[in-house]
Formats: C-alpha cells, structure tokens, sequence
C-alpha cells in the first residue's frame, strides 16, 4: 500500500500534471509532436521519480502512461508510442536493479522520440517526390509532417505556393501560415468557408492525419471532409501523410472520441439564446475512398493497401 501511494503522489505531482495538462489542452500541435511529448512526459517522470523498488517504478510509469494515452483520445500515436514504450520496459526490466530499469525507461524514450523525427524525415523525402516545380498546394489543420514536406520541398522547388485554411475555430492555420511564411514560400490565408472557391486552382491537396482506423477512415482536425469532398469533385488528388504509428487496426471510425471543444470557440458565451446548442468537435472523419494515398515512412501506399494492411494486422493482433 506505501507503494501505491507513493505512486499516486507521483503521477500527480505538479510538474508531471503540469505536462499531461499542457497535451491535453493543446490546441495547436499535430498529433506527432504531441505523441513525442508525451514520450518525454515518460521521460521527466523516470528521471524524477522517487520510488523505492523496480516494481513501484514499473507501476508509477504504467499509471503516468495510462493518463497520457486517455490525455487526447483522438490521436492514435500517443496511445500507440506510449503503450509500446511500457512494453519495452516491462519486458526487457525482468533481472534488472532499480537504476537500471530507469536508465532502460530514458533510453527507451530517448529512442522513440528520434525514431518518430527519423519517420517524418522519410515521410517528407517520400512526400516531395509528388510535388512539382511550380505546383499550388492546399493543407489544412496543423501537421508537423507536412511542415516537414513543405520544408523538403522547398529545397527541391522555387516555384510553390500554398494557401492553408484557417483550420476551425481554433488557432491552428495561424501558425501553418506563419511557418510557412518563415520558409518563404508565398501563402495564402483563407477561411475554410473559402475552400471552394479556391480548391480548382490547386494542384494537390495535402494534410496530416491524426489517426487511421480499423474501417478505413482517417481522423484529422475538424473540415479535412469537406476539403477531400471539394477535392474529389474537382478531381484534385488529396494525398494524407503520417507515420505507421498513426494506424489503428482495433478502433473504428465511429469509436472515435472527436474531442468536444469549449462552445466559446464557435461563438461567444451568452451571444445566443439558452436553448441554443453550440457544438464544437475537434475533429472530423474522411473516408478512405476519397483519399488517393497515404505517405508513410514505408513510401505512398494506396487505400487499397492500407486496408489489406489494416486487415493483415488486425488478424495478428486478434
């Protein structure tokens, strides 16, 4: 029971609930960069951690992990880098003393966040191979892979444009037209109810995704539907790129927490009458179908080839 505790003290200590907080309540990072603090949430509490045995230390990690990974239901990568972090540890910790065991859980962070840099690195090296000289882009909802891409790209191209949506009532396609601006690429800020009107002078449609699930449906910020939806009537390839880590092969479509945000967001408290229900999801579904690829550190795959290898890993996992 002084285990426990001890454990409990821990995973609610300021700085660790200060961190899980900070993830929880982010408004503007992609799911990537989230999964990756999260990893070094994992890392802070190992290095700080002030139990007494391998078991505690085991538990107090597991405990941190499990709030992390309920943190932002949506974003497939964070439950998925956590939860294999944990498992390394708990598998390879069997025979080995208290610092070492935190030594492994440092290193073993250390290790998955560089992986994941390491797979949106290939991500945009893939990614660049679809994108011409003189091509007009259109993302929407911040993604730290598509960052990337723009930055390879760019190296590659003189000539790009991209216009980028305001992204939802958050603050989101702020910061991708303030990057972007950085790289000096010419930008076009737009709100979403504008997509139509400039989706048939794109080339190319290309977003991050925040989870791809077990039906073939891929979850990303709120108004990447309607954007395939513009992008398949006006016949505009709409390619999505995110790491094998994003892919669920357990959880459907409409399982799905989409992340209700603060109604303030949407319109200002008290502005309508009481009876009147604001609803603001933080996330939306995009069907497979209207998507022509995903880019994955293993290079473009199809829909159809995402969904024998969604079939092929549900079977071994089941």
């Amino acid at each position: 029971m002084v285990g426990t505790d001890r454990i409990t003290a821990m995973s609610t200590s300021s700085e660790i609930v200060s961190l899980i907080d900070e993830i929880r309540n982010d408004k503007i990072h992609g799911a990537s960069q989230l999964a990756r603090q999260a990893v070094k949430v994992l890392r802070v509490a190992a290095e700080c951690s002030q139990t007494e045995s391998d078991k505690e230390f085991l538990l107090e990690q597991r405990e941190i992990g499990n709030k992390l990974m309920s943190a932002r239901p949506a974003m497939a990568p964070i439950f998925n880098i956590v939860s294999r972090l944990l498992n390394v540890i708990t598998e390879q910790a069997e025979g080995m003393d208290l610092d070492s065991i935190k030594r492994l859980a440092i290193s073993t962070a250390d290790e998955a966040v560089n992986g994941s840099l390491q797979a949106i690195a290939q991500i945009a090296q893939f990614g660049s191979e679809l994108i011409a000289d003189g091509d007009k882009i259109m993302t929407h909802s911040y993604s730290s892979t598509v960052m990337a891409l723009l930055k390879t790209v760019l190296a590659k191209h003189r000539r790009i444009e991209v216009i980028t949506t305001r992204s939802g009532p958050g603050r989101t396609g702020e910061r991708i037209a303030h990057e972007i601006g950085l790289y000096g690429i010419p930008v076009t800020f737009i709100d979403d109810v504008a997509i139509g009107l400039y989706i048939s002078t794109m080339n190319k449609v290309v977003v991050g995704a925040d989870r791809v699930c077990a039906d073939s449906k891929v979850v990303n910020g709120i108004g990447t539907y309607q954007i395939a939806l513009a992008a398949e009537r006006g016949g505009i390839p709409f390619y999505v790129l995110c790491e094998a880590l994003k892919f669920d092969p357990k959880l459907r479509g409409d399982e799905v927490d989409l992340e209700e945000k603060e109604p303030s967001e949407v319109v200002e408290l008290g502005r309508l009458p009481p009876s009147v229900r604001v609803k603001n999801p933080h996330f939306d579904i995009t069907p497979l179908e209207l998507v022509t690829g995903i880019v994955t550190e293993n290079g473009l795959l199809s829909p159809e080839e995402i969904i024998s290898n969604m079939q092929k890993q549900s079977a071994k996992d089941g």
